[in-house]
């Protein structure tokens, strides 16, 4: 039997608290997690587990794309995953729920930003970045899932669209726009490629100190 969505039963779900949402909390601290243990060994200049000394790890964790508006990149992580996860604690409302969605669309912009230039500038890779990636990628794809069965209207796929599409594009033009402003020139644009041109000749450094 087909349930009449009267005025009264409106209001009656509308003052029902929003249900908590333990699988996107689950995945959100996943995330947190390992940006956490990015950014902390990019703030100790420690090395990161399971990376060979030297490799693609400590080649993408001391390029300038590992700072980002003077914190470590992985920091920004720590924030929207532990953004995320509270407000999935909390209970996801339909409008909390689009800015879950926002967010995760935000993160999945941004770590395929930090892919491609892990690839195509730097030429490595750093496995830790790439898990960081595909938990956003899971994130994305258990908020979809989580979708609100009530007010459909408001997350119908046009809506998400533009939202989720909004939040990518806006993330990576600003992530553009400032590792461009950061960018290093002259003496330091050299110093860089001489970097990169040694490591990649896989050059080894003998001295000893007196």
């Amino acid at each position: 039997m087909k349930t009449v969505r009267t005025p009264k039963n409106r209001a009656r779900a509308a003052q029902e608290p929003a249900p908590r949402e333990w699988s996107i909390a689950g995945v959100a601290a996943a995330g947190l997690a390992i940006s956490a243990y990015l950014a902390i060994a990019r703030l100790a200049g420690a090395g990161l587990a399971l990376c060979e000394a030297g490799g693609g790890c400590d080649i993408v964790q001391s390029s300038r794309y590992a700072m980002f508006l003077g914190v470590p990149t992985a920091a920004w992580g720590v924030v929207l995953y532990g953004v995320v996860a509270g407000l999935a604690v909390a209970g996801l409302s339909v409008g909390r729920w689009l800015l879950v969605f926002g967010l995760a669309a935000a993160a999945v912009a941004f770590s395929g930003y930090l892919t491609y230039l892990q690839l195509a500038v730097l030429r490595a890779v750093c496995p830790w970045c790439v898990a960081d990636a595909v938990v956003a990628a899971a994130l994305l794809g258990v908020v979809l899932w989580r979708r609100p069965a009530e007010r459909r209207r408001q997350t119908r796929p046009g809506r998400l669209v533009a939202i989720g599409g909004g939040a990518a594009v806006a993330t990576v033009v600003l992530a553009a726009g400032v590792f461009v402003a950061g960018a290093p020139s002259g003496s330091a644009a050299y110093r860089e490629a001489l970097a990169r041109h040694l490591t990649d000749s896989g050059a080894v450094f003998y001295g000893a100190f007196w």
